[in-house]
């Protein structure tokens, strides 16, 4: 494939720009107490222009020196922040792309008392659900202050060498601009309110700002929700007028989102089971009605589909982050016809639950991400050694390609007859076919590399003696939890989730699903969801019993709030702050925050309690092979991201 359009340089005011990719904004937390880049982030940001991109839009740039979003995001609010500014701008510079920082006041997203404000006093969900923030409505003066300070922090930028601003003005109550906006947010009767004229006024006046301050040619390109998709916010054809209005404010392009937080912020962030480029709709509109340069971004994970949306008119260029995470260099391997090579975003949101949990950002599976000022490179292996895995699983899978490619003779024994271990089962749900690229990417490198792949095959001691390797990893995964402690568990009618999603277990036509985490929601939602179309018999009734308070813990909040929603939409039935005491013939007993609960007419009762780590072998091999590693679930069971990222540290070791 050519990428004939991708490659195409394009101009964003009077910048000249080498092609039509962007590097989306995104929290990464690689920033210190004091709101200066670590090495870390600098890097970091540095390797994706090396790889390509076009635009390096760094994201949640502070310009007032009380409200940081995540209170973890870079600063401007101040002269000091300016030669930390221009190390970021020099590094970014020298790998070819151009750099436009985000400018962004998170306003009612961040609930700490006086910190918190808005357009009006209009409590909102924060981007942690337990707490709503309580808004300060602002004075004019302190929104004069704050329109004063997103022009300084503009020139801040342009004197550190930045090319350019994002100013974000999207997804409702995200950001303070696009809550001016919203009519949802902004009950003003002043001249900041009412009409869509005054609620536009706020953000207007931050842009004539940032030109007076920064300079009439400093490019400033603004994100918008092209549909907030909220029940009486901005829908697309008011969002026409906004970017007339933009267009004669001279803003140099416009980048189109959709959806608005809290309402749908599972597709701000796009999760598993959106469509691809779901916001292009909007963009191909907006792009009919101005003269600017439109962006469309939201799920854009691949060069084809990036290619495709420039050659059909839909945008002039692409904007994605997750495609930048997990892998720094696609646009490099797209434009040398690499295809296979590239790490394509699985959307698991892996990266998304680092940051939720206030950890730098990773990814699933680019074991590199976050890393690359450290030596990434792959150092040869001083004395090449034959490596035996057992598991073809992704801490496997990452382990081999690591260990093929320092030099190793690698082989992969696995027992079922392909590759991808648990992958296999949680792409089963209707959400998560997006999981099958991880498998896919790895076993493209697997044949590139030459890694020597046995399937149908149980590893033995008397098959390791055969082999005589010089190293094993057993990477041989996990298994469900099956609680003996609770009374009836061994009845005829209880499976695991495990042996649903692999069919190797037909259900009834009314079950309970004793854990509601990831696995729990993901089996609940695809017997409810996929056995209740009009061509099925009948109707499967799922409950699901989870003794925490919220569903699918551990997870990003994007991810909860949506299986929360599918669980619904399904008409699944749910029983939280529930213990299971009992698994009867027909039903459960359950005890539901202290009061006993009996649930009787189940056919089937499927357990989704978690795993165990498996490891069989580690102990029997103790006195044939010199050298023994366990990794990924067979270690410890836990993440996809965690297994992978186990693969690649022993795949460095061995």
């Amino acid at each position: 494939m050519s990428f004939e359009h991708l490659f195409q340089p394009i101009k964003i005011g009077n910048l000249e720009i080498r092609n039509r990719i962007v590097m989306a904004p995104t929290a990464t937390h690689f920033e210190n107490e004091d709101g200066t880049f670590t090495q870390r982030g600098i890097d970091h940001y540095a390797a994706r222009s090396k790889g390509g991109a076009g635009i390096i839009i760094i994201g949640c740039v502070t310009v007032d020196t009380r409200a940081r979003y995540f209170c973890s995001s870079p600063c401007a609010w101040d002269d000091k922040y300016i030669a930390n500014w221009r190390l970021m701008a020099d590094a970014i510079h020298e790998g070819g792309a151009k750099l436009f920082p985000q400018l962004m006041h998170p306003g009612p997203i961040d609930p700490r008392p006086g910190i918190c404000v808005n357009a009006s006093r209009v409590p909102v969900p924060t981007l942690m659900p337990e707490v709503w923030g309580d808004p300060h409505e602002l004075t004019i003066p302190e929104i004069e202050q704050i329109i004063d300070d997103f022009g300084e922090a503009a020139r801040r930028m342009r004197a550190a060498g930045c090319d350019g601003v994002q100013f974000h003005m999207a997804h409702g109550a995200y950001a303070l601009t696009a809550s001016f906006v919203s009519p949802i947010l902004n009950k003003r009767t002043d001249e900041y309110g009412g009409t869509i004229e005054g609620r536009m006024k706020f953000p207007l006046e931050c842009i004539k700002a940032i030109k007076a301050k920064a300079g009439d040619d400093f490019p400033i390109i603004v994100r918008i929700s092209g549909d907030e998709l909220d029940p009486y916010s901005r829908t697309l054809n008011e969002t026409f007028y906004v970017v007339n209005m933009l267009e004669k404010a001279r803003v140099a392009a416009i980048e189109v989102s959709g959806g608005s937080c809290p309402a749908n912020g599972w597709r701000v962030v796009p999760i598993n089971g959106l469509p691809m480029a779901l916001n292009a709709q909007y963009a191909e509109e907006v792009k009919k009605r101005t003269k600017l340069p439109v962006l469309t971004v939201g799920n854009i994970r691949t060069p084809e589909m990036a290619e495709y949306l420039l050659e059909s008119g839909v945008a002039d260029m692409v904007s994605t982050a997750r495609a930048f995470i997990a892998d720094a260099e696609w646009p490099n391997k797209a434009a040398g016809g690499r295809l296979d090579d590239i790490m394509t975003c699985c959307g698991c949101v892996g990266c998304n639950v680092l940051l939720n949990n206030n950890k730098s950002i990773g990814c699933t599976i680019n074991t590199d991400c976050g890393k690359e000022t450290k030596d990434t490179a792959i150092i040869p292996a001083e004395k090449p050694k034959k490596v035996l895995i057992v598991g073809g699983g992704p801490a496997g899978l990452e382990a081999a390609r690591i260990a093929r490619l320092r030099g190793h003779d690698v082989t992969i024994v696995e027992k079922n007859e392909k590759l991808g271990g648990q992958l296999n089962l949680a792409t089963v749900s209707p959400s998560k076919q997006s999981l099958t690229l991880i498998t896919k990417y790895f076993a493209n490198q697997m044949k590139q590399l030459g890694v020597n792949l046995i399937f149908n095959t149980e590893v033995t001691p008397e098959f390791v003696k055969e082999c005589k390797p010089d190293a094993v990893i057993i990477a041989t995964g996990a298994q469900p939890v099956v609680p003996s402690s609770i009374s009836g568990f061994d009845k005829k009618n209880v499976v695991t989730a495990w042996e649903v999603l692999s069919s190797e277990k037909k259900v009834g036509a009314n079950v309970a699903v004793i854990g509601g985490g990831a696995i729990g929601c993901e089996v609940a939602e695809y017997l409810a969801g996929r056995f209740t179309r009009p061509f099925t018999k009948g109707r499967i009734e799922v409950t699901v019993v989870e003794m925490l308070g919220g569903l699918a813990a551990g997870l990003d909040f994007g991810t909860m709030a949506h299986h929360a929603d599918l669980l619904g939409e399904y008409g699944v039935n749910v029983f939280l702050n529930s213990k299971v005491k009992e698994i009867t013939d027909d039903g459960l007993i359950i005890d539901m925050d202290g009061t006993e609960k009996v649930l009787t007419g189940m056919d089937t009762i499927i357990l989704a309690m978690g795993s165990k780590p498996y490891d069989p072998l580690s102990e029997r091999l103790k006195d044939i092979v010199p050298e023994i590693h366990v990794i990924g679930d067979a270690k410890e069971a836990h993440t996809a991201m965690e297994a992978t990222h186990d693969g690649a540290d022993v795949g460095r070791l061995v």
